[in-house]
């Protein structure tokens, strides 16, 4: 049996073990010499497994104070580890699992926060993996959650089915709703994470359209950050998103595996590189998160789990 497809938020399959790091040396450096842009990075840990399990296609993860929540998709659990890498154990998922668990989130009552793409729903567990609750994102019809962020009493999820950002209550009111088809600047396709910075402002991982959009928590927009292209200081296929200190926005792009860093602005200040100063190139980075210069990332591609501190060879 080969390896299996997963559908990337460009809506086109292709095998995970695709070595995106030779793509990624080409978009980036064809000539192999350091680029200018390169933010230095040391690697702090990577693993492959949890409770002594191999990951299975990774999707996402979040920062839970000390601990590191990872959404292990094919083994349906969530694998907690401390900051270090080690595993502290793991939370089963309801249900069998099975390839619909795509996005993870934090908060609340210290409660985890599943996107069930699958079913269009949300369901919350307390931190030893009872249910709580659960509720469909959109009351209206069909959606297709992909990336969750809960955030003083809100729970925003970005619903690729429909190209909406939703802000809903902790127990599914929805409170706001966002975006639509379309390349305007309130506009989304295949909206798939999200963060938020100390302005409030909360950040969209637009896939489809090659960019992060900046909008307050009721979806009024502030800002574009990053454009289509294939080279430094371009995206391509951003997925995951997060804020490091100075309100700096952190993107990984799926398909080429980099992960670069623009101002609160959206100026570009560089691509993350690993000790030989070349750009990181990871494979199929989905979800990132950071504190302070600290980043983790989940590698479905990879089954990984790895933790970097920027500026420091």
């Amino acid at each position: 049996m080969g390896p299996r497809r997963v559908f990337l938020p460009n809506g086109v399959s292709r095998p995970l073990a695709l070595a995106c790091g030779i793509a990624a040396a080409v978009a980036f450096s064809s000539s192999g010499r350091a680029l200018a842009g390169c933010l230095p990075a040391r690697q702090l840990f990577a693993v492959r497994e949890a409770a002594k399990v191999a990951f299975r296609q990774p999707s996402d993860l979040v920062l839970a104070g000390d601990r590191l929540l990872v959404l292990d998709d094919l083994n349906g659990r969530v694998a907690v580890l401390d900051l270090a890498g080690r595993s502290l154990g793991s939370i089963a998922l309801p249900g069998s699992g099975g390839g619909s668990w795509l996005g993870l989130g934090f908060g609340g009552a210290d409660q985890i926060f599943l996107a069930d793409s699958e079913n269009g729903r949300v369901i919350v567990l307390d931190p030893k993996g009872a249910h709580v609750r659960e509720f469909p994102v959109w009351a209206g019809g069909k959606s297709r959650p992909t990336g969750i962020l809960v955030s003083r009493g809100t729970c925003f999820v970005a619903d690729a089915g429909n190209h909406k950002v939703r802000a809903l209550s902790l127990d599914g009111r929805e409170q706001a709703a966002w975006g639509g088809p379309g390349e305007g600047p309130a506009q989304l396709r295949g909206p798939f994470r999200l963060a938020q910075d100390s302005f409030d402002r909360v950040l969209v991982a637009d896939a489809l359209n090659s960019r992060v959009l900046a909008f307050t928590p009721r979806g009024d927009p502030l800002a574009v950050i990053g454009e289509f292209g294939t080279t430094e200081g371009t995206l391509y296929r951003p997925a995951g998103v997060a804020v490091l200190e100075g309100d700096r926005v952190l993107v990984t792009d799926n398909y080429f595996g980099s992960l670069q860093l623009f101002d609160s602005r959206g100026a570009y200040q560089g691509v993350v590189c690993g000790s030989d100063g070349r750009p990181l190139a990871l494979e199929n980075p989905t979800g990132v998160a950071a504190r302070g210069n600290r980043i983790y990332v989940v590698e479905m591609g990879a089954g990984r789990v790895s933790a970097w501190e920027i500026g420091v060879r």
